[in-house]
């Protein structure tokens, strides 16, 4: 997309399309799926089911069955970032559509997919347009959770309410504040600061030794709260969590835009929480599953030397406070997937390919996954995957 152009959404569903999209699979899909809410975007008084904001909804196929793999997907953790949406979509339709093939997974697999944990900054406008944010939508209220008027803000609060403009050419200030929300996830998964005494959190909010991008985060988002509360339902063997990134290339011989990047490292060593002093890490077989997922998902795109097949890996990031690294250290062994570009970059450009980026190698994962042939594939391959380089700033550049 160059600078003069405007970007368009036409073709990405807005909240009130989607859940309307999911209600209609759902009447359509002979009972194998359930639509449940599990929780609202706004809903910040202690009760997730407040009727407050935009309904963040689960798509159920198969129970939480202790006998069977169990997979969970989150989609949107960013409003900017909607592929993976319209990817999870076309995924639960065939799921609810049947088939020899389907009925073979789900015998084997319960899937459950959470497809746009953003809805507030996916819904965000700008000077009366759609201008979807990273951020969700929320000001820091410490008061309302019994602190200090004074008590700062967890870091990954953006007070100002602002998001980068087309092609990252600056900032734009919409004017709500808002929270990272992939920032305030926390290994203690029953972490809750209205239960802590007021000093412990002030002290821990006020001290940026505790309050940074190394520490968990303070489950301050309802949507945080809700996400966690559907893991914790569930306890998945494999969580996926799809996002957006920036543009890169292969390599400096290798001139294709990277599609997608993949990561099944994002917490290293032990965290300990800083509450409670518990202490998590990342258990070695949960790992190695999660290796072998990403390596499958990346072998599933190698198709010649297509645009597909220009794929890298995520670089190793310890990241406690992010779903995945929460997750990652509550024994699920987890797959990114970053596409390339972001509502502000492509817009709907590129859609198709994009989706299908997400699809086919989700699909065949939950193949192996059923099938058992997952414990065939070499973990040690997740080493090859390219390691991400040659950022770029602009998709129509190669400097």
């Amino acid at each position: 997309v160059e600078n003069e152009q405007n970007i368009s959404l036409s073709g990405l569903m807005t909240n009130d399309q989607l859940y309307t999209k999911l209600k209609q699979i759902e009447e359509r899909s002979k009972r194998k799926m359930k639509l449940e809410i599990a929780g609202y975007s706004n809903a910040i008084n202690g009760d997730l089911m407040e009727k407050a904001g935009y309904p963040l909804y689960v798509v159920k196929f198969g129970d939480a069955d202790p006998n069977k793999k169990k997979v969970l997907i989150t989609s949107q953790i960013h409003g900017n970032e909607p592929i993976g949406t319209e990817a999870a979509v076309d995924l639960i339709q065939k799921l609810a559509s049947g088939g020899k093939e389907v009925e073979d997974i789900l015998n084997e697999v319960t899937i459950w997919f959470m497809p746009r944990i953003n809805p507030d900054g996916a819904a965000n406008t700008y000077e009366g347009k759609p201008y979807p944010t990273r951020y969700s939508l929320q000001t820091w209220d410490p008061e309302h959770f019994g602190l200090d008027s004074d008590t700062k803000a967890p870091w990954y609060y953006d007070g100002e309410g602002s998001e980068r403009a087309q092609n990252n050419n600056g900032r734009v200030v919409y004017g709500v504040p808002g929270f990272d929300q992939n920032r305030d996830y926390n290994p203690n998964l029953d972490l809750r600061i209205e239960d802590l005494t007021d000093d412990d959190v002030e002290n821990a909010l006020n001290d940026k030794e505790m309050n940074n991008s190394l520490k968990g985060g303070f489950f301050v988002t309802p949507e945080a709260r809700t996400v966690t509360q559907v893991f914790k339902e569930l306890q998945p063997d494999v969580y996926f969590d799809l996002h957006h990134r920036g543009f890169n290339t292969v390599s400096d011989t290798d001139n294709r835009s990277v599609i997608i990047q993949v990561a099944a490292v994002v917490s290293k060593g032990e965290y300990i929480d800083n509450f409670t002093g518990k202490t998590f890490e990342v258990d070695e077989d949960v790992q190695k599953l999660g290796k072998q997922i990403n390596v499958l998902g990346y072998q599933a795109l190698q198709r010649g030397f297509s645009d597909f097949g220009a794929i890298q890996k995520y670089p190793d990031v310890d990241l406690p406070g992010t779903s995945l690294g929460t997750f990652a250290l509550n024994d699920a062994a987890i797959m990114l997937i970053e596409i390339k570009g972001q509502t502000q970059t492509l817009g709907q450009k590129e859609r198709g390919k994009l989706v299908q980026s997400v699809k086919v190698p989700v699909y065949e994962i939950f193949k192996a996954l059923a099938d058992g042939s997952i414990a065939d594939v070499d973990p040690d391959l997740y080493n090859e995957i390219p390691v991400s380089t040659n950022r770029i700033s602009d998709p129509t550049t190669r400097d």
